[in-house]
């Protein structure tokens, strides 16, 4: 953009002027010149901006957009998903959650939902999906929304958990008896 100056020195009021006076429309500040390309482009920008914006209004509107946040719901997988294997971790401390699931002939299960047995590890209690599911549970009762999608990310990401944290400690466990 090309500007050049037209204004003389600057006078400086001796007293504050009773009213605001309007802000010039152009793309120059008063007393500067603006060629015709740079008012051309500015005036360019401003139409497609506001185009873009009716167009993102129209459909954001429209009966058929989703609400869904995407961002804000793998942000709630990943929050899910890390403090679901920190708790079911914390849980190793606690005797009751560290017994085997068994299956009804009284040995260890091979399968339950979200984690398969690896090697000789039992499935523990702790590795059982039990708060995802139930926050699952309470989303689908919710208004679609960014807190339901936040959420709703959350409880994919702890239901997720136990099973994980079951792959890492298998596999630590393995690491270590090399």
């Amino acid at each position: 953009m090309k500007i050049t100056s037209t204004a003389p020195k600057p006078v400086i009021p001796e007293h504050k002027p009773a009213a605001v006076e309007a802000k010039p429309t152009s793309a120059a500040p008063a007393g500067w010149k603006v060629d015709a390309s740079a008012q051309r482009t500015t005036t360019a920008r401003a139409h497609l901006t506001a185009a873009a914006t009716q167009a993102v209004t129209q459909v954001l509107s429209s009966p058929e957009a989703s609400p869904r946040h995407p961002l804000l719901e793998k942000f709630g997988d990943a929050l899910g998903l890390g403090l679901g294997v920190v708790v079911t971790e914390a849980l190793a401390l606690v005797p009751s959650w560290n017994k085997p699931v068994l299956d009804a002939s009284g040995k260890p299960v091979e399968h339950l939902p979200g984690v398969d047995r690896v090697g000789q590890h039992d499935i523990l209690t702790r590795h059982q999906e039990v708060v995802g599911p139930k926050i699952a549970a309470l989303v689908e009762k919710m208004a679609p929304g960014a807190v339901h999608d936040l959420l709703e990310g959350l409880g994919r990401g702890a239901t997720r958990a136990p099973g994980a944290s079951y792959r890492l400690e298998a596999a630590v466990s393995d690491a270590f008896k090399r």
